[in-house]
Formats: structure tokens, sequence, C-alpha cells
């Protein structure tokens, strides 16, 4: 069952076409452009990553690749073994359970707090960030969709003045990303996430923490029926018996 990336052209397909910025370390890029393909399933689990390949693909060597590795390993988004192979994990249910966790806590408190502190200056880059969801929720591009789906809630970090917050979570979630993402193929509901973000928007601009907040909760509890909905569908991509009811 394992798929094993072994030519340039299904690295062409599954990594994309490759811009390194030279300004930032090539490890850190690796690491998004790998999490990036495994996050929207273009890895599939099982498949068994081939350094060497990897790195002529990016033109990089294997420094920057295996500390990029390291961290997807860390994150169990792919598993390391010495001298069996590197290859991409299941959906690890606990880990997805885990990261609803982090999210339902440590992001509804920085919402919360961007709400009570909102200021002007926010203004501009709000606006931005749901111009462009439209857009891709327009043309019904889940991939980009769901990267300015990350980046607005990067963006309610950065507003409640603590913008660092948001590595310690997108760390925390990898997992939990791989079944958000699933969705919005699966159900085609760019419209109504962009609805609950301007009204998030809405709310934090006019400093009603609670609205915000309530709108916010909706969107977090719509993980369990896209988690139920793969699990019933699609259990080869699942592992784990962890219950969502644990933590509902």
């Amino acid at each position: 069952m394992d798929n094993i990336l072994d030519s340039e052209s299904s690295l062409g397909k599954i990594l994309g076409e490759i811009s390194f910025d030279e300004k930032l370390p090539k490890s850190t890029q690796a690491y998004e452009i790998i999490r990036t393909a495994i996050i929207s399933m273009r890895l599939m689990p099982g498949t068994v990553i081939l350094e060497k390949n990897i790195c002529q693909y990016l033109g990089i060597s294997r420094t920057p690749l295996r500390e990029a590795l390291l961290e997807l390993a860390s994150e169990r988004l792919i598993m390391v073994k010495p001298g069996g192979g590197t290859f991409v994990t299941k959906i690890l249910l606990s880990d997805v359970l885990q990261g609803q966790l982090i999210r339902d806590t440590m992001e509804m408190r920085l919402l919360r707090l961007a709400a009570r502190t909102y200021t002007a200056q926010f203004e501009s880059d709000f606006e931005l960030a749901l111009f462009k969801q439209r857009s891709a929720a327009k043309r019904k591009n889940a991939e980009e969709f769901f990267s300015l789906d990350n980046e607005f809630h990067q963006l309610i970090c950065r507003c409640s003045g603590f913008p660092e917050a948001w590595r310690v979570i997108h760390n925390a979630t990898g997992q939990l990303d791989r079944v958000r993402r699933f969705a919005f193929p699966l159900q085609e509901n760019y419209d109504e996430v962009l609805k609950e973000h301007e009204s998030i928007y809405n709310f934090i601009r006019m400093n009603d923490v609670e609205n915000a907040a309530a709108v916010f909760q909706v969107q977090l509890d719509a993980t369990f029926p896209t988690l139920e909905i793969i699990s019933s569908n699609h259990p080869e991509l699942i592992e784990g018996s962890a219950s969502i009811d644990d933590i509902r």
C-alpha cells in the first residue's frame, strides 16, 4: 500500500513549484513545503519519503532537510524509523483531539484578548485577509482557502498582543489541520466559514468579546462532524481509538 516518492514528476505534483526565499532558513521552508503537502493529503499516509530524492528536487543539502523532518516527526506527521525509512503517518486521533483542546482553550483565550483590546491599526489587515478569502471561496480553491483561514487566525493572535503564540498553536495542531483541510472540498463550506470570519472580525472590532467567542466556538465544534465523516468513510486514514465524546 505504501507509495514511494521516487521520481521528479511525482515530487513536482506533490510538492509543487519551489522558490526558496534566501532570507529565510532553508530548513524552515522545507518544513512548510512538506507539512503543507501532508496536511493537504497530497502526501498520503504511508508514503515513504526518500531524503535523497527530495533534496535533489528542492535543491538543498541533507542537513536542512533532516532538520525539517525532525520538526515534522516531533508533530507526529511523519515517522522516522532508524534503518527502516521515513514515512507519513496516519491521522492520529488522539493528536487531533489534543489539537482541538489547544484551540478550544489557548486560541479561544487569545481571541477574547483580541476582542477586548482591538484597535483600528488592525483594520486594513483584517479587511485584506477577508478580501483574499472571498476570492478563494468564489473559486473554491481549497488549498488557498485553508492557508488564508490559518492566516486569519494568526492575525487574531497578532491582534491579541501575543503574535508568537501562533507558532505554539501551529506546531500543536498538525493532525487537526489534516481533518480541517479535508473538510473544505468534502463539505464545500467556504461561504459558511467566510461568513463566520466576517462575523468574528465585526465582533472583535466592536470589542464584543462574548459574541466573537460564540461564533468561534461554532467553528471549533464543526470539527466533530467532519472527523466522524472521515472515520466512517475513510477509516484507513485514521489511527487510534480515543473517543470524540471525551472532549465534547
